[in-house]
């Protein structure tokens, strides 16, 4: 019972972070606004080089967060690494906050002023949920 309690809320708050996306924002902007509002996680790294991330953990080791960045450091897209024990719980948050298309895809149109895509990618040990804007191929 303990478990499905910490997983619940793991799951609301991971939504808390879905239902804004940090796409077109500055790495500065993105640590302060997880800092003060998602204090679940923590940040774990910054890389600049040949690739540009900024990496943020949660404390239970359930959802990594990465942030991917072009060369001056705004957000191109960010994904949210889970471990499949949540999944079913994203998939129904996703589905009645987002409109879904297929394929584990939905489209986001009420953000702001742009529109973006959100993809579930299954990995061997892990999903990721990707959110980018959306553009012509989507």
């Amino acid at each position: 019972m303990k478990k499905i309690i910490v997983l619940l809320l793991i799951v609301v708050s991971s939504l808390n972070v879905l239902g804004q996306s940090f796409v077109g924002k500055h790495k500065l902007e993105i640590k302060k606004e997880m800092k003060e509002n998602h204090k679940d996680f923590y940040f774990s790294k910054e890389v600049m080089g040949k690739s540009n991330f900024i990496k943020f953990e949660d404390t239970d080791g359930y959802r990594t967060y990465l942030f991917v960045l072009d060369e001056d450091g705004y957000c191109k897209y960010h994904m949210l690494m889970c471990d499949y024990s949540l999944l079913k719980h994203m998939i129904d948050s996703l589905n009645q906050s987002f409109e879904y298309k297929e394929n584990l895809t939905w489209y986001d149109y009420v953000s702001g002023k742009e529109n973006f895509v959100i993809r579930i990618k299954k990995e061997e040990w892990y999903f990721s949920i990707i959110t980018k804007k959306l553009d012509e191929k989507d």
